[in-house]
């Protein structure tokens, strides 16, 4: 039977200022308790107050509608209940989220101006700083924070080297929390090195044995796994039944209410990194034929319109933890069938895919939880048919389009390495990725999974309307959820748009297998990945 996902939609007023209430009353009195802590009676009262605080201030954050069944509560809050390290990982992640988010929200809001320690930021002043000047915000991190965070992996360290506790829950646990510690801290990390080890954990298991738990975990690795390896230059890791288990949504809640993409749709998405390394004529996995497939929507009525030789006992921290208008265009999401490959390009598998997986995101189109068709997806051009929507379906609807026509920009790309941004192929898409982008509310409940479509649709942006659009948001999306990868992305797009303003925009002559994507330059670190 199915788990239900509540609808119950968070916006980032109501959080944050249910934050701030709560943060004034622990300051005074003992923590509230929540239905997870009745237990945790010999925990000492800022344990307690951090366990909380993941409850009611970062699961809310994590998915697309909150409710009991949120998996990162109702997965994580019980084994921490009996898992020392897993509480010192939720404490670092706490920790670390109420650093940031005390040096943008709180401050923000007056809450230290009320303790007599900080003056209130406005929101015109904050829309205005720099990515620099927000970092600056954050502070260093406390010694309470890297206490627990060094705690935990010491935990996790000696559960590893134990094969029989190697195969508990809270070790898989362990490992998630701390990566969303380091989506939390800086949004870069040594992603490859967690994902070979989660791999060797999950091979450990009886996969005979169902469980919505470990399902769930390959959700969640395998979706970083996707969008960071779009961006970073690699196949996805995750192997095996990694995109198959999608399929289990139905237990799970389906993905959309968890990450704000559709199914059908991330699995075109995570065959663009394996394109990407084709297109550069670099080596690729050999394909399953049998599980390279991306299933097609139910026919419809017509519409209008490897393991990585990981030491367990040389494990460190950082290996475990990134309104618009334009020009009328398509009323429907229909485009050219694409580039053909110039006489001299090689690259038949690279061509072969481009236009079989172009083709797919043409034709994909967002299917209802009842299997009755949803009004077709507006384009900036077009009078909007979302009036029938009720909000959440909407906001659905705009995400996953978002996500689609980043998909077809990144495709682009792809089949015109060498042509400026500037060429109005691009920027039609840049055009109808914002549009979609713009009718999601920054109060919305899905607002907070726009990073990806943000960071490939602005890595084109040559309009400073445009850019302004995609900074904004990355800022709110980082003042609601207090994960410092929505800012690490922003500086990359900044030092693309500073590069791309100092190029010439002349006509240059492509070259077949040469880089296409702008940000793996301004991407400056070799040591790990930037998590997006």
């Amino acid at each position: 039977m199915g788990l239900p996902v509540s609808r119950k939609c968070f916006t980032r007023g109501t959080l944050v200022q249910a934050f701030m209430d709560y943060l004034i009353q622990v300051t005074h009195t003992c923590p509230r308790r929540s239905l997870y802590l009745s237990p945790a009676s010999h925990l000492s009262p800022r344990m307690q107050y951090l366990l909380d605080y993941y409850d009611k201030f970062i699961c809310p954050v994590l998915v697309a509608f909150d409710g009991p069944t949120n998996p990162y509560r109702m997965h994580v809050m019980h084994l921490a209940m009996r898992s020392e390290g897993l509480r010192n990982a939720i404490a670092a992640l706490s920790t670390n989220n109420i650093r940031m988010r005390d040096g943008t929200e709180t401050r923000r809001l007056g809450f230290q101006q009320k303790m007599g320690t900080s003056p209130v930021l406005p929101d015109h002043a904050y829309s205005q700083m720099t990515t620099q000047e927000l970092r600056e915000m954050q502070g260093e991190p406390t010694p309470e924070e890297q206490r627990y965070k060094a705690t935990s992996i010491a935990f996790l360290n000696s559960q590893l080297a134990d094969p029989t506790s190697a195969k508990d829950d809270s070790v898989l646990a362990t490992l998630l929390i701390l990566c969303l510690f380091h989506v939390c801290d800086s949004g870069f990390s040594k992603f490859k090195t967690q994902l070979a080890g989660v791999q060797k954990l999950l091979g450990m298991r009886d996969r005979s044995v169902e469980s919505n738990f470990v399902g769930w975990i390959e959700v969640f690795f395998t979706w970083f796994d996707v969008m960071t390896s779009t961006v970073n230059d690699r196949e996805t890791q995750m192997q095996g039944d990694s995109l198959d288990m999608l399929n289990l949504s139905a237990d799970l809640g389906a993905l959309e209410h968890l990450a704000g993409c559709e199914g059908r749709l991330f699995k075109l998405i995570a065959r663009l990194g394996r394109l990407n390394l084709l297109s550069q004529n670099r080596p690729v996995r050999e394909l399953d034929p049998g599980r390279n497939t991306t299933p097609r929507p139910t026919p419809q009525i017509a519409r209008t319109k490897d393991y990585y030789s990981l030491h367990y006992e040389q494990i460190d921290g950082n290996g475990w933890g990134t309104p618009v208008t334009g020009p009328a265009s398509h009323s429907s999401p229909s485009f050219d069938p694409g580039p053909s490959p110039v006489v001299d390009d090689q690259r038949t598998a690279f061509w072969t895919e481009w236009h079989e997986i172009r083709t797919r995101l043409q034709e994909w189109e967002l299917d209802s939880a009842g299997g009755l068709p949803l009004p077709s997806a507006p384009s900036c051009g077009a009078a909007s048919s979302t009036l029938a929507l009720s909000p959440a379906q909407a906001a659905l609807l705009h995400i996953s389009e978002s996500f689609r026509y980043s998909a077809l920009l990144y495709t682009e790309r792809l089949a015109h390495p060498t042509l400026p941004s500037s060429a109005l192929n691009f920027q039609n898409l840049v055009a109808q990725g914002l549009y979609h982008i713009s009718q999601i509310g920054v109060t919305s409940c899905v607002n907070k999974f726009l990073l990806w479509p943000l960071f490939i649709t602005g890595t084109e942006c040559v309009d400073d309307q445009h850019r302004a659009i995609v900074r904004q948001r990355c800022m709110e999306i980082q003042r609601e959820s207090g994960f410092f990868n929505n800012l690490s992305g922003l500086e990359v797009l900044e030092r693309v748009w500073t590069e791309n303003d100092e190029r010439s925009e002349g006509q240059v002559q492509e070259m077949p297998g040469a880089q296409a994507f702008r940000w793996r330059k301004a991407m400056d670190r070799v040591d790990g990945e930037y998590i997006m």
